[in-house]
């Protein structure tokens, strides 16, 4: 049995999409490494294989001898770590660059077969972003330390845990103007079970090796747009007609120490740059799958923040059952 079962590594920071990556390679038939720098909390996610199928590890991106730990022995290696966003270039050259050649260093040298890199839409050297400078560098230094590896460069995730969507609506419930930011920037944002779902097809298709997929969702919005759909899906009936970006930060700042974390700095950052595709075709259908699209997703797990009286759709729904 030893001899013959798939290892695979996801190497993580706890964010909400490893659960799906690791509930479809668990599917694929894999034993699932979850290395990442809260072991704890993978807890949560190991209902989703028997018994030994998922294996929480301490994995600091700072120290090499736990990525040695967690890459050895494995066939696959996921990397979706890295320092999410902010302008400290010291901290972005450590997270993402440093560890990112580190990780495929050392899965060529244990003789990983298939190495997927996270990246982001928008990674450019000449970006005025530290942040996409710095996933460009990252992939660059996949590159020369790991020929073959599988670049994936994403927009904003969204799904039922989200910090994005879920943090909007908290927000809609709350204030009656949405703090919209920098309203002309374009956002693709795609599902998490669409990217868990790249990450299967890459896995299973040799002749992605040594590619850059670019992948979103089915459709772009400003944010203006996109607060427009949520507030109108919502009936809160906010103002999106914006805010200055300075107010805006300094209530991020403010309101992220506050209890649930109504806004904070991230949710923003998340909204600063455009996320979306540079090229016609979206990677995903050249992996063969189609993109989700908000509209379709997201109000399954929004209708907890229409207002408590609204039951329209309830009823709606029951009248269907009922006839």
């Amino acid at each position: 049995m030893s001899d013959t079962r798939k290892v695979a590594t996801v190497i993580g920071n706890n964010q909400f999409v490893e659960g799906y990556i690791i509930e479809r390679l668990v599917k694929a038939g894999y034993i699932v490494r979850v290395a990442v720098p809260q072991p704890a909390l993978v807890n949560t996610i190991r209902p989703f294989g028997n018994v030994g199928h998922i294996t929480p590890l301490y994995c600091s991106v700072k120290k090499e001898s736990t990525i040695i730990r967690a890459i050895e022995g494995a066939e696959i290696v996921v990397n979706i770590s890295g320092f999410a966003f902010g302008k400290n270039k010291a901290k972005l050259e450590l997270h993402n660059v440093q560890a990112a050649q580190n990780i495929a260093r050392i899965s060529a040298a244990a003789g990983v077969k298939r190495l997927i890199h996270f990246s982001a839409l928008g990674a450019a050297l000449d970006s005025r972003s530290a942040y996409l400078v710095s996933k460009k560098k990252a992939e660059d230094a996949v590159l020369q330390a790991f020929a073959s590896a599988v670049i994936l460069r994403t927009s904003v995730v969204f799904g039922p845990e989200d910090q994005f969507l879920n943090k909007l609506a908290l927000i809609a419930s709350y204030f009656p103007i949405m703090p919209t930011y920098n309203v002309n920037t374009k956002l693709q944002p795609i599902y998490a079970g669409d990217v868990a779902d790249a990450v299967i097809s890459v896995v299973q298709k040799v002749e992605c090796s040594g590619k850059i997929y670019e992948i979103a969702g089915a459709e772009s919005y400003t944010n203006r747009e996109l607060m427009t759909w949520l507030v109108q899906w919502l009936r809160t009936g906010n103002d999106v007609s914006g805010l200055s970006p300075v107010l805006i930060r300094l209530m991020g700042f403010t309101l992220q120490f506050m209890p649930g974390a109504i806004m904070t700095p991230a949710l923003f950052n998340m909204m600063e740059y455009d996320s979306v595709l540079s090229q016609n075709e979206n990677g995903l259908l050249a992996l063969g799958i189609v993109p989700k699209s908000i509209e379709m997703i997201a109000p399954i797990y929004l209708y907890c923040y229409r207002s408590i009286s609204d039951f329209t759709e309830l009823k709606r729904l029951q009248r269907r059952v009922e006839q």
